[in-house]
């Protein structure tokens, strides 16, 4: 201790108190994690600023449009970036602007850099777009039925196969009640990550996932996050690990009990969707 007291001595003199919390600051910035503003180190998620979700777009439009679509909901050869869960849970793009710099598996996309800004200002629009798509502002026409009740029980029997595993006299008895003409429509075409939920509605199902590493070993959990570059889950004490994923090694595999839903919507017509919707609020 004796030895520890004449080193401060020495030292603190030589260093006007301005100088020593100048460097102190320097030295806690310095433990925070980039862009961390938050408690914990994480970053404070800012409110939905369309001003700032117009200029996003417009970096949008001129990088990710041509696969993604003009509004990011997805065409053949991009997936709808409104509905991607990886999309949703990164409200500030903090995992945005890696991949973009990184490129698109196997290359199908060259590296895309774009300033912190840009970044940010992509990640808003995505959360402008998220907004209207789940929260129905703006986006919803005063009369949505205006689909053919008896193509929709069609294509509730045949090939939405909705059939297989629901009955309007069984679990989806009385659900035209339950839910508005809005709703019923928002689960259709969102079956995951779509809003408010409706009154006495269920929890949503949680998706698990199965991590195959490379000895062999097999961990397993309720999913909480997935990316390319990360694997987040909880084991069944409910205690999180994260997993570093590198491709496709560890071999990772998600089961989502809604896949068929999602596997549905995406080959859904506009006239099955209200259709659809048409058959199940007489029910």
């Amino acid at each position: 201790m004796s030895r520890l007291r004449v080193v401060c001595t020495i030292a603190l003199p030589s260093l006007a108190l301005p100088g020593l919390l100048a460097l102190l600051a320097g030295f806690v910035a310095a433990q925070q994690p980039s862009g961390a503003s938050g408690r914990g180190g994480h970053p404070v998620i800012p409110p939905i600023d369309p001003a700032i979700g117009e200029r996003g777009q417009t970096v949008y439009a001129a990088n990710c449009a041509s696969c993604h679509g003009p509004d990011a909901r997805g065409t053949v050869s991009g997936v709808d970036l409104v509905r991607a869960s990886s999309v949703r849970l990164d409200p500030v793009g903090a995992q945005l602007g890696p991949f973009l710099a990184r490129g698109h598996k196997n290359n199908s996309v060259p590296p895309i850099r774009l300033t912190d800004a840009q970044v940010s200002e992509v990640a808003m629009y995505f959360r402008v777009r998220i907004d209207f798509a789940t929260a129905g502002r703006g986006n919803v026409a005063p009369n949505i039925v205006v689909g053919n009740t008896k193509d929709g029980e069609t294509y509730f029997n045949g090939d939405g196969k909705c059939g297989t595993c629901h009955s309007v006299t069984g679990d989806l008895k009385g659900v035209g009640s339950k839910y508005s003409a809005t709703m019923l429509q928002n689960r259709i075409v969102l079956p995951r990550g779509r809003g408010p939920a409706g009154r006495g509605d269920p929890p949503e199902p949680a998706r698990t996932v199965t991590i195959t590493l490379a000895d062999g070993s097999v961990l397993s959990g309720t999913l909480v996050n997935i990316s390319d570059f990360l694997v987040t889950y909880r084991d069944g004490s409910g205690v999180p690990h994260t997993v570093t994923r590198n491709g496709d090694s560890p071999r990772v595999t998600v089961h989502d009990t809604l896949e068929a839903h999602i596997d549905n919507m995406r080959r859904m017509t506009t006239k099955q969707m209200q259709d659809l919707t048409a058959y199940l609020v007489t029910k």
